[in-house]
């Protein structure tokens, strides 16, 4: 009877536990002091959100201590946002003298969600929400709907943690990312650039990150050069930074060669003084390398040596990485048939 006393008290401990790290999502109508998990909170006073002739309530219990309010119909809220959720915080309250009966939340042109702020007084209430929506830029509005007076409120507005907040008079913002190819077959020792393509031409913005499931099997560097290493499968992702948060992946199958002799296929890898790692292909010119380093220590010549890269992105017909020669820490030559 003890034992089960305890596995019921532990029980009971754990349903606490879930709740308060916000596992149990919420509802509609209920109080939510703090994005639950998979969600972010924008404050009602980033400077993203358009709210046109709104005052800020004094200070309160409130997001971040105040909201924003207005007692008209005509001034409605306006964001622009990238994601597949979006949920909108208000401050719920018991008299209809200040705000509308009917509210609308319209995203991309289409009424997703109505609801009214009337109710028991209730700060940081959570009266909206829309999932599932397309991984993409949206066009928000919040608004009173046709035939209704009074204004409303707003408190926070939750996105998914991989979308982001954006003015609705920002241009030049990443709207879609694609890779020239999807799947991608290496050897031990090749490689092949895989290429991003961003959308629209006018992004301000079209620098990707590249990252690799796996760099054991296959590496990526920063212009999209893939390098198979081991026999393997892997995920190569590139992933906008213009605060889009798009990503394009390309499963990339790495094999054995089929035939060859040792020594056909080579990698080498440096290791600099800030600890980056870079690495190059073709044996050709890793011996033109190591001849450069190996004269380096008998006579002087010029301190770097230069590596061209494929690299063919944007107006970019060609690049040359300088490796200075002070700044090598170690290097590693693997041979591959």
């Amino acid at each position: 009877m003890i034992v089960s006393a305890t596995i019921a008290i532990l029980f009971s401990f754990s349903l606490l536990d879930i709740e308060g790290n916000k596992a149990k999502a919420a509802t509609i109508g209920e109080q939510l002091k703090e994005p639950e998990i998979g969600w972010k909170r924008y404050d009602d006073s980033h400077e993203a959100i358009i709210k046109k002739g709104y005052s800020t309530a004094n200070p309160g219990d409130y997001y971040n201590g105040s909201y924003s309010y207005t007692p008209a119909n005509d001034k409605p809220v306006l964001f622009d946002f990238t994601g597949e959720k979006v949920g909108i915080i208000v401050r719920k309250w018991n008299t209809s003298n200040y705000y509308a009966e009917k509210v609308e939340l319209v995203i991309d042109g289409e009424v997703k969600q109505t609801f009214s702020i009337h109710g028991p007084t209730q700060n940081q209430t959570l009266i909206a929400e829309v999932t599932g929506l397309e991984n993409k830029r949206h066009k928000a509005i919040i608004r009173v709907a046709e035939g209704y007076t009074k204004g409303i409120n707003l408190d926070a507005i939750d996105i998914d943690t991989n979308g982001t907040l954006i003015h609705p008079d920002t241009e030049g913002i990443v709207e879609s990312l694609k890779l020239n190819k999807e799947t991608l077959e290496l050897t031990i020792g090749s490689s092949e650039t895989l290429v991003a393509t961003i959308e629209p031409e006018n992004a301000i913005n079209k620098n990707v990150i590249w990252t690799s499931s796996d760099s054991e099997i296959a590496s990526v560097d920063d212009n999209g050069n893939v390098i198979g290493k081991k026999a393997g499968k892997v995920t190569i992702t590139a992933t906008t930074t213009d605060g889009s948060n798009l990503t394009a992946t390309a499963e990339v199958t790495v094999k054995e060669p089929e035939t060859g002799e040792i020594g056909t296929r080579a990698i080498l890898r440096l290791t600099m003084t800030n600890k980056d790692i870079h690495e190059y292909l073709s044996l050709p010119e890793i011996d033109q390398f190591m001849n450069w380093l190996d004269g380096r220590e008998v006579r002087q010549g010029k301190p770097y040596y230069k590596f061209k890269l494929n690299v063919t992105t944007g107006n970019i017909i060609s690049r040359t990485e300088y490796i200075m020669y002070d700044k090598i820490v170690s290097f590693t030559v693997d041979n591959y048939k």
